[in-house]
């Protein structure tokens, strides 16, 4: 009888922690699975494009007079448009997170930044190609720009972290 009924308690515990976070098709990622949705489907529908696009016969052709070719320009617009993207619906991810698990409340900000970081990436290589024949006397100084505004993010999200696991309310110590 002990037996069975330990049994018994063991799976009513169990279906109702599936009851609780299963009740859908995702289970406990329900909530954050139509941002992720539209996060990779915009990708990869512009991935797409851009792939059609660049196959275009020509393209790789310099603009007369110039050092930047069509495809340079696609290049770049589609990549902005990626960048975007990723920043609206990657924030959107992590807000979401933020709001539905509230454990990982104080590691969000480090989900941010990954999309952040991403889509700085994203925008320094869609840049080189139009940016690169600018630099040519200062090679460095094109990474640079992109390290010095990564920076922002990154100033940020180590200062959310450290107050998110301080507390935010520290002590004050005064003297007497």
């Amino acid at each position: 009888m002990a037996i069975s009924r330990s049994y018994g308690d063991s799976f009513s515990k169990c279906k109702r922690m599936t009851d609780s976070t299963s009740n859908k098709t995702w289970g406990a990622f329900t909530p954050v699975m139509p941002s992720f949705i539209r996060l990779v489907v915009g990708v990869i529908v512009l991935v797409i494009v851009e792939a059609v696009v660049l196959g275009f016969p020509g393209i790789s052709n310099n603009i007369t007079g110039s050092t930047i070719s069509v495809a340079n320009i696609v290049v770049f617009m589609i990549g902005l448009i990626v960048c975007f993207i990723i920043l609206k619906f990657g924030t959107q991810l992590a807000n979401t997170v933020q709001d539905t698990y509230k454990n990982y409340k104080a590691w969000t900000p480090l989900l941010a930044f990954f999309f952040q970081i991403v889509a700085i990436g994203i925008l320094y290589a869609v840049t080189s190609g139009i940016a690169a024949p600018y630099f040519n006397a200062d090679p460095w100084a094109f990474p640079l720009i992109f390290l010095l505004i990564a920076l922002i993010p990154t100033i940020k999200v180590v200062t959310s972290i450290v107050h998110a696991l301080e507390g935010t309310s520290t002590a004050k110590h005064t003297q007497n």
